[in-house]
């Protein structure tokens, strides 16, 4: 499974992150492994790399393997055809990233939106 994480600069509420981190690991289905690749920016980044650090004991204990890359925007979108969840992090009256309104239209990637 993979899990692709992007936020806008203003995004700082890491409970809000870590409450739909869970949301996106509640659709991994038989996978053994989940990459998480995170677009930015550095808050959001380092954001992802404390989620992974934090649960990856735990779900080692569950059979599951994690890895966390950085990754531009522009790669991404060359890959989006293999992701299986984005999530996309903002305060309500922030517009989506262009990388977001691209995910919405690739068949199999559920796309979840948190605007806090």
């Amino acid at each position: 499974m993979i899990i692709v994480v992007e936020g806008t600069k203003s995004f700082s509420d890491y409970e809000i992150f870590m409450r739909a981190m869970g949301v996106a690991l509640s659709a991994v289905n038989d996978d053994q492994e989940i990459q998480v690749w995170s677009a930015g920016p550095h808050k959001i980044n380092s954001f992802t790399a404390a989620f992974c650090n934090s649960s990856e004991n735990y779900l080692r204990q569950k059979g599951f393997k994690v890895t966390f890359s950085k990754a531009t925007a522009a790669w991404i979108a060359d890959n989006l055809s293999y992701v299986n969840y984005f999530a996309f992090f903002s305060l309500p009256k922030e517009s989506l990233s262009k990388l977001v309104q691209k995910a919405q239209g690739v068949e199999g990637c559920e796309v979840g939106i948190f605007r806090y």
